[in-house]
């Protein structure tokens, strides 16, 4: 009787880290606009390449000087797209295409 009553509380117990961990975990479509692509250059002023995403901050300058910093998906995958934690360096010139926030996406829809 004990035993099961300690695998029926070790279940509930794993089935709760589960379900924590899976409502953790967002998806791209809750967080970017993946209708739209934008594409940007800029130098590179930050690189961090540690768990759970890849960061890339970009400075351009079009009259105004804008910050973008830019989250890239996990080291395991950036890494199987060839990319190491070598590969933006300061100062390197960079153009990338991503998909925009919503939040930024509904700000200049409202523009």
């Amino acid at each position: 009787m004990r035993r099961s009553l300690f695998r029926v509380i070790a279940g509930g117990v794993a089935a709760f880290l589960v379900a924590t961990s899976a409502l953790a975990h967002h998806g791209a479509a809750s967080i970017y606009d993946m209708s739209k692509e934008t594409t940007i250059e800029g130098d590179g002023h930050r690189y961090v390449w540690t768990n759970p995403h890849v960061e890339v901050g970009i400075s351009t300058s079009g009259g105004t000087t804008t910050e973008l910093l830019l989250e890239l998906g996990s080291p395991p995958n950036i890494r199987n797209r060839g990319w190491t934690s070598r590969t933006v360096k300061t100062g390197d010139v960079v153009t990338v295409t991503f998909h925009p926030g919503l939040c930024a996406a509904r700000r200049s829809a409202s523009s």
